[in-house]
C-alpha cells in the first residue's frame, strides 16, 4: 500500500473516531444534564432546607454549616442533609437503627409502654432513615449525572480534536506528490586516457 492510501486511510479512521466521540459526548452531556435537573426538579419541590446557622449545634455547623438556610436542590445538598438528619437518628434511642428498635419493641415480656414508647421511636427512625435514603439516592444519581457531563464535554473536544488532525490528514495525503523515477540514460564505460578504441 502506497503512503498517499495510507494517509487516506488513517484519516478516514480518525474521522470516523471523532464522529463516534462528538455523538457519544453530546448524548453523555444531555444525559448529564436531564439527570441533574431531574435530581433538582424531584427535590425542589419538596422545599427542604436546611436551619439557620444559629440553630445549628456546633457539630452540626461543622458538618453541614456551609448549607444553613439553603433549599436543598442539588445532589451534594441532598448527601449534607442526609448527614443532618442522621445525627439527629442518632439521638432517637442511643445511636440505634430502626430495625434493632423495631425489635427491641417486639420482644416478648415488655410491659405495654415501653413497648409503645419503642414502637413511637422505631417508627421516627424509620421515616428518619427512609428520608436518608431517599436524599442519598438523589445524591447518588447526582453524581452518575455529573460524571456523565463532565465525561461527554471531553469526549466532544477529544472528537473536535480528532477531526481537526484528520482533516490535516487528508489535506496532506492530497498534496503528497508522487514519488518521481528519475530514468538515468547507461553511460559509457570509461575509458583510460590516452588508450584508443
Amino acid at each position: 500500500m502506497d503512503r498517499k492510501a495510507w494517509d487516506k486511510m488513517i484519516s478516514a479512521s480518525g474521522l470516523v473516531i471523532a464522529i463516534v466521540l462528538i455523538v457519544v459526548g453530546a448524548l453523555a452531556i444531555y444525559g448529564g444534564n436531564f439527570g441533574r435537573q431531574s435530581v433538582q426538579d424531584r427535590l425542589t419541590p419538596e422545599r427542604v432546607s436546611f436551619p439557620p446557622l444559629s440553630s445549628m449545634t456546633a457539630a452540626e455547623q461543622a458538618s453541614v454549616g456551609k448549607y444553613a438556610g439553603q433549599l436543598v436542590d442539588t445532589g451534594p445538598e441532598a448527601e449534607a442533609f442526609s448527614r443532618y438528619i442522621g445525627g439527629h437518628l442518632a439521638e432517637v434511642n442511643g445511636g440505634k437503627t430502626y430495625s434493632e428498635t423495631s425489635a427491641a419493641a417486639r420482644a416478648d415480656g415488655l410491659d405495654p409502654t415501653t413497648a409503645a414508647d419503642l414502637q413511637v421511636k422505631a417508627d421516627t427512625l424509620f421515616k428518619g432513615e427512609t428520608l436518608r435514603s431517599i436524599l442519598l439516592n438523589a445524591y447518588g444519581w447526582w453524581t452518575v449525572a455529573t460524571i456523565a457531563l463532565y465525561a461527554g464535554i471531553f469526549m466532544v473536544l477529544a472528537g473536535i480534536v480528532m477531526a481537526f488532525l484528520s482533516f490535516l490528514g487528508f489535506r496532506h495525503a492530497g498534496r503528497r506528490e508522487e514519488p518521481v523515477t528519475i530514468t538515468v540514460p547507461e553511460t559509457e564505460t570509461a575509458r583510460p586516457v590516452g588508450v584508443n578504441a
